[in-house]
């Protein structure tokens, strides 16, 4: 995935002031920043669930291409779109799991109406990553019988389920309570060591510190530093970035 000089303006307001991001197979990208700082909306650009203002965006070379819709930039081929989405997976915040279906349905509902699986496949597939992210036991309950925590989870192994290149996830621990944190964690860990392409909106240093190839740390819209966790973590060049870490910035 590359991505070159992405902008994002709301109004007057501009969110994004150029920011480029190059990952390759297996890379895990930690991207930190206090609220505010543009990581959630660039990780929503890069999934088109925003568009772009202005940028280039790269999947295995392809770029998606863009046009101009009553004064606004627009995708040019929603096609495109639909089939570069299929490549990515996302694990929002919220959960976003269907409260109206049970966590098998939840997994497979995508993986049938998307993807084209029989049933039989899909549940199978379901059940797989369900057992994967360690809640196989709860296949037949539904989102509000769960703790976030497992939950957050499902979602997880729905993403998971739709056999993506890439898996976006944007701050997946911040609506947990503290306790059940790690148990997400770790499941992002196992991810990681399995050679995951992985690109994580996250407030977690020690998952950044632990389970990151490359650290990008975003202040106003621009990246303000970026490199290996181990540099930029144990020697920050930049002021604010050593504010964010000592915990001044929220």
């Amino acid at each position: 995935m590359e991505v070159s000089g992405l902008r994002k303006t709301y109004g007057t307001q501009e969110v994004l002031r150029g920011v480029s991001l190059e990952a390759r197979d297996h890379d895990v990208v930690a991207i930190l920043g206090s609220s505010g700082s543009g990581k959630s909306t660039f990780l929503r650009c890069i999934n088109l669930l925003e568009t772009p203002s202005a940028g280039e965006l790269r999947i295995r070379g392809e770029l998606i291409g863009m046009t101009t819709r009553r004064g606004r930039p627009a995708p040019a081929d929603p096609r495109q779109v639909d089939r570069i989405r299929a490549r990515l997976a996302m694990v929002f915040q919220q959960f976003n799991l269907w409260q109206h279906m049970s966590v098998l349905q939840n997994v497979t509902a995508a993986q049938i109406h998307v993807l084209g699986r029989s049933r039989e496949e899909a549940v199978e597939k379901a059940e797989a990553m369900l057992a994967k992210v360690g809640v196989a036991d709860k296949r037949g309950h539904y989102p509000s019988q769960l703790s976030g925590g497992q939950q957050q989870r499902v979602a997880i192994a729905r993403a998971l389920a739709m056999d993506p290149e890439v898996m976006l996830f944007d701050e997946p621990t911040s609506a947990l309570d503290p306790e059940l944190v790690n148990e997400v964690l770790r499941v992002m860990r196992g991810l990681a060591e399995e050679g995951r392409t992985m690109l994580v909106v996250t407030h977690e240093i020690g998952f950044a510190r632990e389970a990151a190839d490359r650290v990008m740390f975003l202040h106003d819209g621009r990246v303000e530093e970026e490199g290996p966790p181990r540099e930029v973590l144990a020697e920050p060049r930049s002021e604010r970035f050593r504010q964010f870490l000592s915990g001044s910035l929220k």
